[in-house]
Order: structure tokens, then C-alpha cells, then sequence
């Protein structure tokens, strides 16, 4: 790569075959690399995917020649200072969680439905709040395919977005969903 990007929006596994690819080279693509964003922290911790996301940070590190600033991001956590640590296990930087002013709890209201499938996920999102928005999230592009299927022949305007889509084909869901 002539030029490396100033940011770069990725997954574990993308970077994992950055690193190991005879195509790219990993030393100059990652020398200028200062910081690391993980999104959505708490999906990773206490995973497989979240020790493989570890290995390949402290690769990335190696091949930066420096110590990287590690940030986490969710909304979801309850255990921050667990996580700083489990994030940075080794970091002599500073470390420290930064949670918005103001109440950081609040009571909510969810309902966990066991579907049991595709067809029946389908079933019961399509039964759910008629006439309103249904934002649904499955574990990977696969499901999400399958799901739009079966609502679209139950009669369900539906719409898809995850990251084989094309530009334009994500833009198009999106403004869908918006409108």
C-alpha cells in the first residue's frame, strides 16, 4: 500500500490476514498506528474472538514498534474496571474509564423470546409491533440474509445492511430505515 489510511475500520480476523499475508506488509502498514478502537467491547471479552483480538493487537504492537492506546467503547458494561484490565492487561499508560455524567443506570424493560430459527424468528418479528420499525440483529451476515428472506415472503418490507453489501445498497437501506 503506497499511502496507508489515517483510520481503518476493521475486524480481528481482517487484521489477522494483514498480518500474515504475503501480499501486504504488515511492518509498514501498522508503524504509524497510535491508537485502537474497539467497538462494542463486551461482545469481545470472555470470547475466543476476544483472546484472538488481544493476540493480534499485541502483533499489531510489535509491528508499531510502540505501545498502542487501547480504547474500549460500550454502552453495555458493568464491570469497566474488569474490562480496562482485561483490554490492557500489560499497559504502563495511564488507564482509566470514562462514563458519562449523570445517572449510568436505568431501569429497562426487555423481552427474550426463544425462536428456534430462522422461520420461526421470522414468525415472530413480523407478529411483533405491527405498523412500527423493527430493528433486528443477527450474529452474522448469513442469518440476516435468511431472515430478510422468509420476511419478505411473510409480506414484510424489509431491509437489509451488514458489510458485503455494496455501497449503495447499504446507503439504500439505510435511508429506508430513516425515512
Amino acid at each position: 500500500m503506497a499511502e496507508p489510511p489515517d483510520l481503518l475500520l476493521t475486524t480481528p480476523e481482517s487484521i489477522e490476514v494483514m498480518l500474515v499475508s504475503s501480499r501486504s506488509k504488515p511492518r509498514a502498514l501498522f508503524r504509524g498506528i497510535h491508537a485502537a478502537v474497539v467497538d462494542e467491547l463486551h461482545a469481545f471479552a470472555g470470547d475466543d474472538r476476544g483472546w484472538h483480538l488481544l493476540a493480534v493487537l499485541e502483533r499489531v504492537r510489535r509491528f508499531a514498534g510502540r505501545e498502542i492506546q487501547r480504547l474500549g467503547l460500550s454502552a453495555t458494561i458493568g464491570n469497566p474496571e474488569e474490562l480496562l484490565e482485561w483490554l490492557a492487561p500489560v499497559s504502563s499508560r495511564p488507564r482509566r474509564v470514562i462514563s458519562p455524567a449523570g445517572e449510568t443506570t436505568k431501569s429497562a424493560s426487555a423481552q427474550l423470546d426463544y425462536v428456534g430459527g430462522v422461520e420461526n424468528a421470522a414468525r415472530v418479528v413480523s407478529l411483533l409491533h405491527r405498523g412500527e420499525k423493527r430493528l433486528v440483529f443477527c450474529d452474522s451476515r448469513s442469518p440476516v440474509e435468511e431472515l430478510a428472506t422468509e420476511l419478505r415472503r411473510a409480506g414484510r418490507e424489509t431491509f437489509v445492511s451488514h458489510s458485503s453489501l455494496s455501497l449503495d445498497e447499504r446507503r439504500r437501506s439505510e435511508e429506508a430505515f430513516a425515512e
